[in-house]
C-alpha cells in the first residue's frame, strides 16, 4: 500500500556535547581527576577463601546478599564457612558506615609504578567480630553411610535375617540436629564469686548473725490444711534495740496487734500513713518476721500473724478473701495512659476500678453496707471451713 510523501523534518540543532568528567587516578601518591558516583559496599571476611565465588556462596549467594543490602541498615550478613551442611553455625556481620575507594591497579609496559583508577565510593562495610570458632560438624563417613542406606532400601529383602529383623551396622552414626549453640553472638565477662575458702572466718561469723531468719522454719505459701501455724519468734533478741530497724519491726507488731489478718498492699500503705517509709525488700523481711501466708483457702495471699490461726476462729469470717473479677468489656474502659497507681482504700472505697482483670480484696476492708452487715451476722459454724467467695462487677 502506497503512502503520501511526507515533507522532511528538519533535525534540531546539535546541542555541544559536554566533555566527559576524568577519571580519578592516584599517581605518585596524589589524587586528580574527579571522584565517580558509584557506590560500592565492602566485607570484612574473616578467613582467605579460595575465591571470590566461594566467599559469596558462603555469603548465600548474590541474591541474599542483594536482599540484606535492600532490607535497611540494621540487617546482617550470614556467613557460613560450609554452605553445604546445614548444621553449620552462621557468623554474623554487621553493617557500618565507612569512608574509602575502590582501586583498579593497572600497570603499564615500561612503567616505573603502577597507575592506580577510583571507579567507586565505599560507605559501608560489613564486619564480623562474632564467635565462628565453634563449630557443628558431621561426621566425614556420614555421606557414606547416607548412600550404603539408598542403596539397601532398594532391596529390603536381602537385609532380613533368618528371624525377619533388619540387620544393624555398627558403622552407622545417631543423626541429631543440634540445638541453638548459644544465645549470644558475641563472648561476655562473667563475674566469678571468690571461693569460700577465701573469705575469713571474721566474715562467715557476720553472716550467720546476720541471717539469724535462717533458722526460722517455712512460713511462705504454707497449705490450708498445715496441722499447726507457725509460732511467734523472739525477734527482740535479735534486733538491736532503739535502731530503724527495731522501730519499723514494732510498727508491723502494732499492726498485726490491731488485726491478725492483713492485705499485703493495705498493710504497706498503712504504714506509708504511719510515717513507715521503707522499701520493698525490707518490708518483706519484716513481714517474714512477725507473720505467715497460706498458699490457698478463703485467707490465701493474705499475711496473718504469727500464732494465730483463723481457721479456729469464728470471727475471722471477717477477714476472708473476695476474688474481684473485672469483666472483659470494661476492662480498658477506665484505663487511662495519665493514671497513676492505685490506692488501696480507693479500691475498698469502690471509688476505682480496678487496673488488672481480678485482684484480692478483704471483706472487712470493703465500705459497702451490705457486705458490712452481712459479714456482722452472728457465725453458725465454730471453724472456717475453705471456702472462697467470687463477686463480679
Amino acid at each position: 500500500m502506497a503512502t503520501p510523501s511526507s515533507s522532511p523534518t528538519p533535525a534540531p540543532p546539535e546541542q555541544a556535547a559536554e566533555p566527559p568528567s576524568s577519571p580519578s587516578t592516584i599517581t605518585d601518591g596524589a589524587v586528580s581527576g574527579t571522584l565517580p558516583a558509584t557506590e560500592a559496599f565492602a566485607v570484612h571476611y574473616p578467613g582467605y577463601p579460595s575465591s571470590p565465588a566461594r566467599a559469596a556462596r558462603t555469603l548465600g549467594g548474590l541474591p541474599a546478599i542483594a536482599k540484606v543490602r535492600s532490607s535497611g541498615p540494621g540487617a546482617c550478613l550470614e556467613l557460613r564457612f560450609r554452605p553445604e551442611d546445614p548444621y553449620c553455625h552462621p557468623a554474623f556481620g554487621e553493617s557500618r558506615a565507612t569512608t574509602g575507594l575502590v582501586l583498579r591497579l593497572s600497570r603499564r609496559k615500561g612503567a616505573a609504578a603502577p597507575l592506580a583508577e577510583v571507579v567507586a565510593r565505599v560507605r559501608t562495610a560489613y564486619h564480623f567480630e562474632g564467635m565462628a570458632d565453634f563449630q557443628h560438624v558431621v561426621p566425614v563417613h556420614a555421606a557414606q553411610v547416607r548412600k550404603r542406606k539408598r542403596l539397601d532400601s532398594q532391596n529390603d529383602y536381602q537385609h532380613l535375617d533368618k528371624t525377619g529383623h533388619q540387620e544393624t551396622d555398627d558403622g552407622d552414626v545417631m543423626m541429631l540436629v543440634p540445638p541453638l549453640f548459644s544465645v549470644k553472638d558475641r563472648p561476655t565477662k562473667i563475674a566469678l564469686l571468690p571461693s569460700s575458702n577465701a573469705v575469713s572466718r571474721t566474715m562467715h561469723r557476720g553472716v550467720i548473725q546476720e541471717r539469724w531468719e535462717m533458722k526460722v522454719g517455712p512460713t511462705l505459701a504454707l497449705p490450708f490444711n498445715i496441722q499447726v501455724v507457725p509460732e511467734k519468734i523472739n525477734w527482740e533478741d535479735h534486733v538491736r534495740k532503739n535502731s530503724v530497724d527495731w522501730d519499723w519491726q514494732m510498727a508491723v507488731c502494732k499492726l498485726f496487734d490491731e488485726r491478725p489478718v492483713w492485705p499485703r498492699q493495705s498493710l504497706y500503705e498503712r504504714l506509708q500513713d504511719d510515717g513507715v517509709h521503707v522499701s520493698q525488700n525490707q518490708f518483706k523481711r519484716l513481714l517474714f518476721r512477725a507473720g505467715y501466708y497460706f498458699s490457698t483457702g478463703p485467707f490465701g495471699k493474705f499475711w496473718i500473724r504469727r500464732g494465730y490461726d483463723p481457721r479456729k476462729d469464728p470471727d475471722s469470717r471477717i477477714y476472708q478473701r473476695i476474688d474481684f473479677r473485672v469483666p472483659p468489656e470494661l476492662r480498658n474502659l477506665l484505663r487511662t495512659k495519665d493514671s497513676g497507681p492505685q490506692k488501696w482504700a480507693e479500691m475498698c472505697k469502690l471509688e476505682v476500678m480496678p487496673s488488672q482483670s481480678f485482684i484480692f480484696l478483704q471483706l472487712f476492708e470493703l465500705k459497702d453496707d451490705f457486705i458490712q452487715e452481712e459479714i456482722q451476722k452472728p457465725s453458725y459454724q465454730s471453724m472456717c471451713s475453705n471456702l472462697m467467695l467470687v463477686l463480679m462487677v
